[in-house]
């Protein structure tokens, strides 16, 4: 299967097929004579679960983690359920981060009195 095709498979762009290539999250496809890259299912299986555990907000470095897991064979559900917790636990506390900036955010839209810009009170505290 050659790029474009494995870009409509899996519903993502060419560019995001060779970035995964260049980072190394997905492995170099073999080249046909005429130059095209070409694919394998497995290829396809492999990027469309790097897209999965990015649609879940995994990292990069937790997708290689989850791959490393993946390919031990003494591996244990465990260490998936590990990496899960502590990705939960930075979800938890960006969360709280967002939470926090909009707070700010209120705080500071409710400091304005529709004036001028050289009245804004908005402006006035983030200039501080």
């Amino acid at each position: 299967m050659r790029i474009g095709e494995l870009a409509a498979e899996c519903d993502c762009s060419v560019e995001t097929i060779r970035y995964y290539e260049k980072v190394g999250l997905l492995s170099k496809p073999e080249r046909a004579e005429n130059g095209y890259r070409t694919y394998t299912e497995n290829q396809l299986k492999w990027l469309q679960f790097i897209l999965r555990c990015r649609r879940i907000g995994l990292t990069q470095d937790e997708i290689r983690q989850l791959a490393d897991i993946e390919t031990k064979v003494s591996a244990k559900c465990d260490e998936v359920n590990e990496l899960l917790t502590q990705h939960l636990v930075n979800l938890h506390r960006k969360l709280d981060d967002l939470k926090q900036m909009e707070k700010s955010i209120l705080r500071l839209k409710n400091k304005c009195e529709k004036g001028t810009l050289g009245d804004c009170l908005v402006i006035v505290e983030l200039m501080k």
